[in-house]
């Protein structure tokens, strides 16, 4: 029987604010038996942003960094669905939620039925009572304080909401705030603002009235004018409200912060609930960011620690954590934590399962490493040269990373005359294995070092061992992924579908990719995506679909104009090549006999309305392309500014450190 929901105490007026999803979430939490953040009953319905953004896992991964004690006092402002209150809670501290809107204090009251020490008001901040009002351990401020200056918002402004926030802490308390950043890499790539829903609104300004974000800079004076002088920075990727990873400032001082970031984030944005107007390759731009000294001031989001007393808000986060990492969409059963952590030793990687309850035999044939820790292998991925070589369209090169990453598995792969587990990774007719660790082996696990590659992240056990062809295909097609996503200029045709790249790009390191193979390969990619992810038919749809899409269905997606035009012209290019062909073809023709001319000139004429028609599409397709670019051609001088204010900080880096440093 389902535990009876908390009773909600009134404060004050309920504030008119809703996203439109709240019966509908009343209903799927009144109705869970595990109400837990994480749970796979609440994931499992999640449809569309709003029940994502109250339902989905990843949402704990937000407060991950943040310690919060047994017993101590939290006061949760603007407590939504209660997420964070629910996640405090559970690690054992008393919850106090304040939530303007009634629909949204009734999904509290619903998600933390049954748990001592949380308590559910309805109303504005102002409104709480003078016994209530002080003695915070730790104050929530989490998507808030950029509604403090809107009608619907409530309130007075954010230096009245911070004011207030710091009065409420405890003399040793803190604050925790998270916010989008205005100036973030997502904006300036033509991701809509998240509030308005419109490209670039943030980088040229708020209106009076309108949801306001502000730049780190900006942000840190005000809490310091709240007296909240001591700080602690973090930043969550792809943002605060679904992050998978929340770095600690302290990352962006690494000697190889670039790489290292890079590998930690991968990419810096998600398209999963927002389309873009993309403008560039947004790993490559995140980059070039990182690498001029930035990084931390276009993150897409911030996650502050704030108090009066330095040394308290040192103690609510791991001094030596530079970065927490969990891998999306997963069931809760194969839910793990990455922790990269700076000692004196260097750079460790620590690794643990966040389910408590797993079922030992669930995995079958598949299994998990519990608990590792191992030294932070420091250095390039082979994923991050080959999307180099790609960028720069050398065939050569990513031919030459491919094969070195061949002869890795090579070294490693053993023979055998029969399976006595089969399982979708070893099928009964396999010869040819990798170790039981290496299922994921792929190019993005290779580290280059100085002695060669190592293979690294080694999560995954399958029992018996890997067939080689498959762990082959298989790294393959994330390396094609990888490139396809971060838009590549591949030097291969755009219309080559993204199975023939697998196909080319095996034959590039002697390996003979068919359509049976990749056949089979996907069935035991399935069987993967069925056993670790929550709701897999949108995994499973992309991994059967996109076998037959190529680069130029990406042309009809919001990817960067200039990028669009760019292979529009290769495709005329290619077009004109082969209506040239016909021709030659045709003349050729000429020289036959009547038949074979007649024949031959059927063939041709076939061939050019074809290309013909494909190259009036293009055509059209181009003309259109162009348009755009008049429409937006002011974005360019956003790029120009970008570009001369970089230039600018490097000068100046290399007057403070020389031409030897690491900024270069």
């Amino acid at each position: 029987m389902s535990p009876e929901p908390l009773s909600i105490i009134s404060i004050g007026d309920s504030l008119p604010y809703a996203d439109g999803a709240e019966s509908e979430l009343l209903a799927i939490i009144s109705a869970a038996e595990d109400r837990r953040v994480g749970s796979d009953e609440l994931a499992d319905a999640i449809r569309d942003w709003p029940t994502a953004y109250h339902l989905a896992p990843e949402r704990a991964v937000l407060l991950d960094p943040v310690v919060i004690k047994p017993r101590d006092r939290v006061l949760d402002v603007g407590a939504g669905s209660g997420v964070n209150t629910r996640l405090c809670a559970d690690r054992g501290a008393a919850v106090t939620a304040v939530e303007g809107s009634a629909a949204r204090a009734e999904l509290i009251a619903h998600r933390c039925a049954g748990l001592d020490g949380v308590e559910v008001l309805c109303g504005p901040l102002e409104c709480l009572g003078e016994d209530r009002r002080e003695g915070f351990d730790v104050v929530l401020v989490v998507g808030v304080l950029e509604y403090s200056g809107a009608g619907h918002g409530g309130g007075d402004g954010p230096a009245a909401l911070l004011t207030r926030v710091a009065d409420a802490m405890s003399p040793g308390g803190v604050v925790v705030l998270a916010i989008e950043n205005r100036l973030g890499l997502k904006y300036l790539l033509g991701f809509p603002e998240d509030h308005l829903g419109l490209p670039w609104v943030g980088w040229e300004g708020y209106r009076p009235g309108e949801p306001t974000t502000w730049s780190r800079r900006e942000l840190a004076q005000m809490l310091a004018d709240a007296g909240l002088s001591a700080q602690k920075w973090l930043y969550p990727f792809p943002d605060y409200k679904l992050p998978t990873a929340v770095l600690a400032e302290e990352i962006y001082d690494q000697p190889q912060a670039v790489d290292l970031v890079d590998q930690i984030v991968g990419r810096p944005t998600s398209e999963e609930f927002a389309r873009p107007v993309l403008v560039a390759d947004e790993r490559a731009a995140h980059r070039a960011m990182l690498a001029a000294g930035l990084g931390p001031d276009v993150a897409n989001s911030f996650l502050v620690v704030a108090g009066r007393d330095p040394e308290a808000v040192a103690e609510r986060v791991d001094k030596q954590a530079l970065a927490w990492r969990v891998a999306p969409d997963r069931r809760r059963r194969w839910r793990q934590q990455a922790l990269v952590v700076k000692s004196d030793q260097g750079l460790t990687m620590r690794r643990r399962l966040l389910a408590e309850d797993r079922e030992s035999d669930l995995g079958g044939w598949l299994r998990q490493v519990e608990v590792s820790e191992e030294p932070y292998v420091e250095g390039r991925n082979l994923e991050q040269c080959l999307l180099d070589r790609a960028r720069e369209g050398d065939a050569d090169g990513i031919a030459e990373h491919l094969r070195t990453w061949r002869a890795a598995l090579a070294a490693r792969e053993t023979s055998i005359d029969s399976v006595d587990a089969p399982h979708p990774y070893l099928p009964e007719d396999s010869s040819r294995v990798l170790p039981p660790v290496w299922l994921d082996a792929g190019p993005d696990n290779f580290v280059v070092t100085a002695d060669g590659l190592e293979f690294v992240d080694r999560e995954w056990v399958a029992a018996g061992g890997v067939d080689v062809r498959l762990a082959v295909v298989r790294g393959l097609w994330k390396t094609v992924s990888a490139m396809l996503s971060s838009r590549c200029q591949l030097p291969w045709p755009v219309t080559w579908s993204n199975d023939r790249l697998v196909a080319h790009l095996g034959g590039l390191i002697g390996e003979d990719i068919d359509a049976e193979l990749l056949k089979r390969w996907r069935q035991a990619e399935d069987d993967l995506i069925r056993r670790i992810y929550r709701q897999p038919a949108v995994r499973l749809a992309e991994l059967h679909d996109a076998g037959s899409r190529s680069r130029m269905d990406l042309l009809s997606s919001p990817m960067a104009p200039y990028r669009r035009m760019e292979h529009l012209v290769h495709r005329q290019q290619e077009l004109i090549a082969e209506l040239t062909g016909a021709i030659e073809l045709s003349s050729s023709h000429e020289l036959s006999g009547a038949n074979e001319l007649a024949e031959g000139l059927a063939e041709t004429r076939a061939r050019l309305a074809q290309a013909e028609a494909q190259l009036a599409q293009s055509r059209a397709e181009l003309a259109e392309t162009r348009a755009r670019l008049d429409r937006v051609a002011w974005r360019e001088r956003i790029h120009n500014k970008i570009a001369r204010l970089a230039r600018g900080i490097r000068r100046r880096l290399r007057g403070v450190f020389g031409s030897a440093s690491s900024f270069e």
